[in-house]
């Protein structure tokens, strides 16, 4: 079915950790590929869009893990547009291993940016209906993150060249990347994040210093963690996360 994109990865070298598990940023970044590329034969890609001065800026993330594929494993990523939500564009992912088990779901939020106007463009004019699965891999209403009350720890990053997407600006799967350098030694060397949501506030771009603020959040069951990314300079918050840790 059209609707829905399937594209394979492979597991490399250079994606895993020290115990031979994907990272998280390698698995979004598959996810951010297969999108862009669903999106590209569609015809409202970034190529299709820049020249209309549109953009999509992406709002919400919700990504929940199964299993972290190992060194060598091959995947599959599907993605679809799921629908809309008032100004807001839903795209939805599932990642499977060779055997179809699942690795993971996920669902997004996206604004139609014009550029020029900095508001929101119709959706309706470059997401028509015919593109859209009603289906959900993630269900998610995409209520709000709850605010630090006080930070436990906080790192400062700069922005980096590296870090910066087609539209000169950071590329959202660093702001997952700012907030998992928080967490304690402890955590990051027993755990893994198992559970992922992440609303994005603002822009940041080349050179900028950023904080990346944890808390720990009273649970009875899982360890979870607030997150808030806030420019150094501004004040500005950035991003807000909370991770879940298993």
């Amino acid at each position: 079915m059209y609707k829905i994109h399937s594209k394979r990865y492979e597991v490399h070298y250079y994606e895993v950790d020290f115990a031979g598990k994907a990272q998280l940023l390698a698995l979004l970044n598959y996810l951010q590929h297969a999108a862009a590329e669903q999106a590209a034969k569609l015809g409202f890609g970034f190529e299709d869009l820049i020249k209309k001065n549109l953009a999509w800026i992406l709002s919400r993330y919700h990504i929940r893990v199964v299993r972290y594929p190992v060194l060598g494993d091959k995947v599959e990523v599907c993605t679809w547009p799921s629908g809309k939500q008032g100004i807001f564009a839903l795209r939805d992912f599932e990642m499977k291993d060779e055997e179809g088990h699942c690795l993971l779901v996920a669902t997004t939020s996206w604004i139609l940016l014009n550029l020029g106007k900095k508001q929101p463009a119709r959706l309706e004019d470059f997401l028509p209906e015919r593109f859209t699965l009603d289906k959900r891999a993630l269900k998610d209403d995409f209520l709000s993150i709850p605010q630090l009350e006080k930070a436990e720890r906080e790192i400062y990053l700069r922005v980096l060249m590296k870090d910066l997407d087609l539209n000169r600006h950071v590329n959202n799967v660093v702001y997952v990347q700012w907030a998992l350098e928080a967490v304690p030694d402890d955590v990051l060397n027993s755990k893994r994040p198992i559970d992922i949501e992440v609303s994005y506030k603002a822009e940041a771009f080349y050179r900028e210093e950023v904080i990346s603020r944890i808390q720990k959040q009273e649970s009875e069951q899982d360890l979870v963690f607030l997150h808030q990314i806030v420019n150094r300079k501004t004040g500005a918050e950035l991003a807000r996360l909370r991770t879940v840790w298993g």
